[in-house]
């Protein structure tokens, strides 16, 4: 909720509007455009975490209609459902029969029912990473509600469902008008998530280093360069502290093998994540500002092979092929370690080490 000062500062009072998006509108919000134009990812801001749009107004098997339905890092179909105005007794139930509907299809099941083109598996494979297995598609579905409030009694339901092993949150949305200017704040009013579903979500202390893809947000060859030079991978977002774009930076740890993406060429570099906590938000105009305020988040990497220009990279098709590594549709995407040592080996080939 937003608030307003009174003129002596001494007490709040609601801010409110006669703005309300309708529900197709707030749909529009809750989208990202994603590094490939073939593919949308939802907004992490909003929830959390990346969720790869699989459909919209997907039809049910009794052709009904469900508002989003999305996949996470995990594998988990993700079933959501928006209400415009008050979410109260029955938008679960709702939900719920949609989830139903949804779950049977499992693996196999569910690729050929919800991503019949081979461009569409390869988004989600590219979206997964890591060589996911295509029987591990959808063993847990799940449920998000957003509303601009929730009655008390979704929640009762949602600690049943959390219960019997089915992850439910709720996301309250608030809409302002300001003059001219439009604002939307969104926050979790409930979430009994199943912490394994997360598997992007990892400490430092509790895994070893591993391999990513890592785009690096412009396919310029003066930004690439400059990143070379530098010694760092960026990452956009906000640009502000907390969002999603310091949280990606700061999963990574010491020890980490980053190839960087350059969207429409393929893989440009690798290098490796140095020890310690290197991350830093520039400001904007700082020494490092390149892009004018854009692409802030910073973390330093000491690259071992990186391409002269981005015309010499190693195509990501021809990775595809070669390697069963999909080029990425987020900012950083893990690959198995075994299939990312021989990339590596291929790109400093190719590029010649750094000395």
């Amino acid at each position: 909720m937003l608030f307003k000062v009174s003129e002596n500062e001494k007490s709040l009072s609601a801010v409110k509007s006669d703005w309300r998006p309708k529900e197709l509108q707030l749909e529009a919000l809750l989208v990202s455009p994603a590094d490939d134009a073939s593919a949308q990812i939802l907004s992490e801001a909003v929830f959390g975490e990346p969720l790869l749009l699989i459909s919209n107004q997907v039809r049910t098997r009794t052709q009904k209609r469900a508002d989003i339905l999305a996949l996470d890092r995990g594998g988990n179909a993700v079933i959501i459902e928006l209400k415009r105005d008050f979410g109260q007794l029955g938008v679960e139930t709702q939900a719920l029969q949609y989830l139903s509907d949804f779950s049977i299809y499992k693996g196999e099941a569910f690729l050929s029912r919800f991503a019949p083109t081979a461009s569409q598996r390869g988004d989600i494979q590219s979206f997964l990473g890591n060589e996911p297995r295509v029987e591990d598609v959808n063993k847990n579905p799940r449920i998000i509600l957003v509303a601009r409030a929730f009655d008390e009694t979704v929640f009762s339901l949602g600690e049943w469902l959390s219960s019997k092993g089915v992850s439910f949150r709720c996301i309250a949305y608030t809409p302002v008008a300001v003059g001219s200017e439009k604002f939307v704040s969104f926050s979790v009013a409930f979430d009994r998530s199943v912490a394994a579903l997360f598997a992007l979500k990892f400490s430092a202390a509790a895994r070893e280093p591993g391999f990513f893809w890592h785009n690096i947000a412009r396919a310029d060859e003066s930004w690439w360069r400059f990143l070379v030079n530098a010694g760092q991978i960026p990452a956009c977002f906000d640009d502000s502290p907390g969002d999603q774009g310091e949280k990606i930076l700061n999963r990574y740890i010491g020890g980490d093998i980053v190839v960087a993406y350059a969207k429409g060429y393929g893989a440009v570099g690798w290098g490796e994540v140095l020890p310690g906590n290197t991350y830093r938000l520039l400001e904007i105009g700082s020494t490092g500002d390149f892009l004018k305020g854009c692409c802030l988040h910073r973390l330093s990497v000491r690259w071992r092979a990186v391409a002269e220009k981005l015309n010499d990279a190693l195509p990501a098709e021809y990775i595809r092929n070669e390697f069963g590594i999909y080029h990425p549709i987020s900012t950083s995407v893990s690959m198995s370690s075994e299939s990312g040592k021989r990339l590596i080996a291929v790109l400093s080939e190719r590029f010649g080490a750094l000395q």
